[in-house]
């Protein structure tokens, strides 16, 4: 191995559709109750008297110019009834025992857990706080507050009932917000695929006429028509190959592709296959130490593996190409090298490397569309990560990749 893959280098760059599925249902809620004028509140205890107490010290409580409505639930199982009767809820003011001594607990972990409500605020009162203590609680149920009931007082319920309409206004807000930009980049990138497919289908014509052709351009006359043909073909084929990467663009990094556990040395194994002919053709040799096995789409990292090594052995001259992989752990990423013995980049040709049609100046290399490496920014960011270029020019070059560590 080189020394450039073993340097750390100066700078760093649960289920969509079920996350989805939970928003949708709550905004539709949202905006089918009582026409948005009221914020739904449930309140859970066994004693007839707290839920009295609960409406009297709230009854005039406003938030954003709407008024609380209450849903009382006197047991754990009617709770949980409630509340999936009710998904717009939006606090549950929640005792701990009630039928059982965990009861309460038990309605948390079932919001939670198996109707994946995220949105709710849960708070929590408890009139016996040492069978269910505190921090435990909160890490474990993933509840917003806890309380004794001791020490809500009017005051203190309405500031707990304030922050936690804040924070659950916000939420909704922000999925609301998330939906919109989820459709937008979804028509966004439809729109593009089948803009781009659109001009396949005449371009794939008119190189399959001139592949026919070809064969014959010699005998056009004058000389000059072979010549103008020949050039004519050579920017359609450039044409043709751009346009092919451009929808592999438009293809990478769905927001709904599916992640699973992927072997990275399975993957450049792979890759080895598929460019067998450019490694036999330019005699390039491949160094690569043990991968490990990330989160992510096999098929989008195929391709990452693939452009960044394809462009090692097109961007190497007058020699073989040497080529290095590694990875370590770097804070909570798998740090990925991609290095070369190539021509190297200039300073000035770093900044917008991985812009679209991008191209370094002065540095062309024959069928370069620019778009390799934008896809390779998209895989990146889709994965969560970052992707960087460390490069001294007539020395090679380092693609730095981030791929957040599988928990």
């Amino acid at each position: 191995m080189t020394d450039t893959n073993n340097k750390v280098p100066n700078k760093m760059a649960d289920n969509d559709d079920l996350i989805l599925a939970n928003e949708h249902s709550v905004m539709l809620n949202q905006n089918s109750s009582v026409e948005n004028t009221t914020w739904k509140v449930l309140i859970v205890d066994d004693e007839e008297e707290i839920h009295v107490v609960t409406r009297l010290a709230l009854h005039d409580f406003n938030f954003g110019g709407r008024h609380l409505e209450f849903v009382s639930a006197y047991s754990g199982q009617q709770a949980r009834k409630l509340i999936q009767e009710n998904p717009d809820t939006a606090i549950v003011l929640l005792d701990v025992v009630m039928e059982t001594d965990d009861a309460g607990l038990e309605v948390a972990r079932y919001i939670r857990q198996e109707l994946g409500n995220h949105f709710v605020r849960i708070i929590l009162r408890t009139g016996q706080p040492g069978l269910a203590p505190e921090r435990r609680v909160l890490k474990v149920y993933d509840i917003n507050d806890y309380r004794a009931k001791t020490e809500l007082t009017q005051d203190r319920l309405f500031s707990v009932i304030y922050t936690a309409l804040s924070s659950y206004r916000d939420l909704v807000a922000l999925a609301r917000s998330r939906h919109q930009l989820i459709g937008l980049v979804n028509e966004i990138e439809q729109l593009s695929h089948l803009a781009a497919r659109d001009l396949q289908m005449p371009l794939n014509s008119v190189v399959s006429a001139m592949r026919r052709i070809g064969g014959k351009a010699q005998d056009l006359t004058p000389p000059s028509l072979a010549e103008d043909f020949l050039e004519v073909r050579e920017n359609v084929y450039a044409m043709q190959s751009a346009l092919n990467k451009l929808v592999a663009l438009t293809s990478v990094g769905r927001f709904n592709e599916s992640r699973e556990l992927v072997d990275c040395n399975a993957i450049v194994t792979e890759v080895l296959v598929d460019l067998d002919s450019a490694f036999q053709s330019s005699h390039a040799n491949l160094h690569c130490e043990t991968l490990p096995t990330v989160f992510g789409c096999r098929r989008q990292l195929m391709q990452l593996f693939k452009n960044l090594i394809s462009n090692a052995i097109r961007y190497t001259k007058d020699r073989e190409p040497e080529i290095y992989i590694n990875a370590m752990t770097h804070e909570r990423n798998w740090l990925f090298s991609v290095s070369d013995t190539g021509v190297g980049i200039s300073p000035e040709n770093h900044s917008g490397l991985f812009n679209l049609f991008h191209r370094n100046t002065g540095d062309e290399v024959a069928g370069d569309s620019g778009v390799g490496l934008a896809i390779c920014e998209k895989i990146v960011r889709w994965h969560g990560g970052k992707i960087w270029l460390e490069s001294e020019l007539g020395k090679g070059s380092t693609f730095y990749f981030t791929i957040p560590l599988a928990e």
